[in-house]
């Protein structure tokens, strides 16, 4: 089954927000066995979007459309759908009573314009919005489907997870092989030149890389039913060449895995940081169930910091400077012994974009894993701007923890 994502917003066209819904549904559609063909975005306006539903149309079953369900005049998406197919909106009553008891539930209120929300074309299928105002809706016409999603990403995964690819997956007869594994700690040129000969020995199957900062996602498809034996053949020689850089599939991120892993062996986890300013920490408090692991997360900016709150030693920061290997060791020991942790782990860096010199450049970052009383330390040069760096050096010392958990 081909489908399209349709974008619908001003803001997105203009640059002001990131379009990360049309990456989410491309990668959660393509991984449910259906064939994402195009991409488009357009203003919030119905010369706009009715162009753009007539061009996808020409080519694909189904268009998931994001943005423009709100209670504004410029949210135009559910009028113009309905304008497209040729059909009314109707009030649906039960829809909203949810939307009035969803400000009762928030303490806010409810305004005339946020009636308009519980308009739907009659017939359609109504998905449910969790945390927001704004319900989705599914739509079939002759042989088209149109599904009409928010764009709050925290609005829009609920619906896509529980009710759109349920919805979708009962319609398609598609007979698709599909293997998708997430890798870690090898760059993208490396994994392809290390792929290549496997690529070119099974050129009837598809493997297509995904790079995101610190992970690249690979997917193998193979749409012919006669290929079996050689999809099960090329996935089998790309686990083992890729052995060692293999965390899983695309269903857990490596926090996620690390959360897992340290449930399964019930330890408790502190961390320290200083140039990542807590994003180790929120990162992990991401993961639902993150309390049962993470005992404590500590950013120690100064050097102060570093003394009173992990007794790193004034004589080490003084001999050593702040960012240095043995720093990042006392550092992780020291979060140990303030929080009676199992395992300390502890960042600290230059992120720039000043503070670099010629001994220790922008980019510099040392992390430390203390655990079963041994402290690693690792030393590492990131490229990019302040925020990249942090997130790589993020990135970096979760990988190390999972290696050292696996």
């Amino acid at each position: 089954m081909k489908v399209a994502i349709l974008t619908i917003g001003d803001e997105v066209i203009e640059g002001k927000i990131v379009n990360t819904n049309a990456e989410l549904l491309s990668k959660t559609l393509e991984g449910s066995n259906f064939h994402v063909s195009m991409h488009l975005v357009v203003r919030d306006d119905e010369k706009d979007i009715l162009a753009g539903l007539s061009f996808l149309y020409q080519d694909v079953d189904v268009i998931v459309t994001t943005g423009g369900l709100g209670p504004t005049a410029d949210d135009l998406t559910k009028e113009i759908c309905a304008k497209y197919f040729q059909e009314d909106l109707i009030l649906f009553p039960e829809e909203y009573e949810k939307i009035k008891l969803y400000f009762l539930k928030s303490k806010g209120s409810i305004t005339e314009n946020n009636q308009k929300q519980a308009y739907f074309i009659k017939g359609a299928t109504v998905l449910d919005n969790m945390n927001g105002t704004a319900p989705g809706m599914i739509y079939e016409k002759a042989g088209k489907v149109i599904v009409n999603l928010p764009g709050p990403p925290k609005e829009l995964e609920p619906m896509l997870y529980q009710g759109v690819i349920p919805y979708l997956s009962k319609k398609n007869n598609d007979q698709i092989y599909r293997k998708q594994y997430r890798l870690m700690n090898i760059g993208e040129s490396d994994a392809e030149t290390m792929i290549k000969p496997i690529m070119k020995k099974y050129s009837q199957i598809k493997v297509s890389p995904y790079a995101s900062v610190g992970v690249i996602d690979y997917i193998i498809t193979t749409p012919n039913i006669g290929d079996k034996t050689m999809f099960y053949e090329a996935c089998e020689e790309f686990e083992c060449v890729l052995k060692d850089f293999i965390i899983g599939d695309w269903s857990k991120s490596i926090q996620e895995i690390v959360v897992q892993l340290l449930k399964a062996k019930s330890l408790k986890l502190a961390v320290a940081e200083s140039c990542t300013g807590g994003l180790v920490t929120s990162t992990l408090v991401e993961v639902p169930g993150s309390s049962e692991v993470l005992k404590e997360g500590i950013v120690t900016y100064s050097n102060e910091a570093k003394v009173m709150r992990l007794g790193v030693k004034e004589i080490t920061l003084k001999q050593y400077g702040a960012v240095s290997k043995q720093v990042a060791a006392e550092m992780a020991k020291g979060v140990i012994n303030s929080s009676g942790a199992n395992i300390g782990v502890s960042i600290t860096g230059i992120a720039g974009p000043s503070g670099g010199s010629l001994e220790k450049p922008v980019g510099l970052v040392y992390s430390a894993i203390c655990f079963n009383g041994k402290t690693i330390v690792f030393e590492n040069y990131f490229n990019g701007d302040r925020n990249k760096i942090r997130l790589r050096a993020t990135i970096h010392i979760l990988y190390e923890l999972y290696k050292i958990l696996k």
